[in-house]
C-alpha cells in the first residue's frame, strides 16, 4: 500500500503499524484489532494483535514522552462476548494511562449493541463512518 501511495504523490497518508504519531501535543497509537470466534487462529491473531498495540503505545511513549494524552484507534472494537479480547486489549491501553479509544468495524443494524462511553477509565466512541452519518466528530 505505501508503494501504491508514493507511486500516486499521495504525500500525506500514512499508517498506524507499530508506531505511533504525534498530533496537536496527542500520541496517537492503535492497531486493527480483532473479532474473535474463539478459534486457535483467532487468538493467535488476538494475541498479534494485542502485541501490536503494546507496540505502538510503547514507541509512542519513549518518542514523546508520558505528558501527552494518547488516543488509541482501532478497526475492530476492543471488547466483545469474549472476555479475553477486553481484558487484553483494556489492560494494555490501562497499562499507557490510554484515557481516549475510538473504533469502527460495526454498521448497521449491530451500532445498536456498539459499547460507548467510560469502560475501566477509557472513553470509548465508535466512529463508523455510517453510524456518525458520514459527518466528522471531534475527538
Amino acid at each position: 500500500m505505501k508503494k501504491y501511495l508514493e507511486e500516486n504523490n499521495f504525500e500525506n497518508i500514512d499508517f498506524l503499524y507499530n508506531n505511533s504519531y504525534l498530533y496537536e501535543n496527542r500520541i496517537i497509537s492503535g492497531s486493527r484489532g480483532w473479532d474473535t470466534s474463539d478459534t486457535s487462529e483467532d487468538r493467535k491473531i488476538l494475541r498479534r494483535e494485542n502485541l501490536r498495540l503494546e507496540l505502538s503505545l510503547e514507541e509512542g511513549v519513549n518518542k514523546y514522552g508520558t505528558e501527552k494524552e494518547i488516543i488509541v484507534c482501532m478497526h475492530y472494537p476492543p471488547f466483545n462476548e469474549c472476555e479475553e479480547l477486553e481484558l487484553d486489549f483494556i489492560s494494555t491501553m490501562k497499562k499507557y494511562n490510554v484515557k481516549k479509544c475510538v473504533y469502527g468495524h460495526i454498521h448497521g443494524k449491530g451500532q445498536a449493541e456498539a459499547k460507548e462511553g467510560d469502560i475501566k477509565g477509557i472513553e470509548f466512541k465508535l466512529v463508523s463512518s455510517d453510524y456518525l452519518d458520514f459527518k466528522l466528530v471531534m475527538i
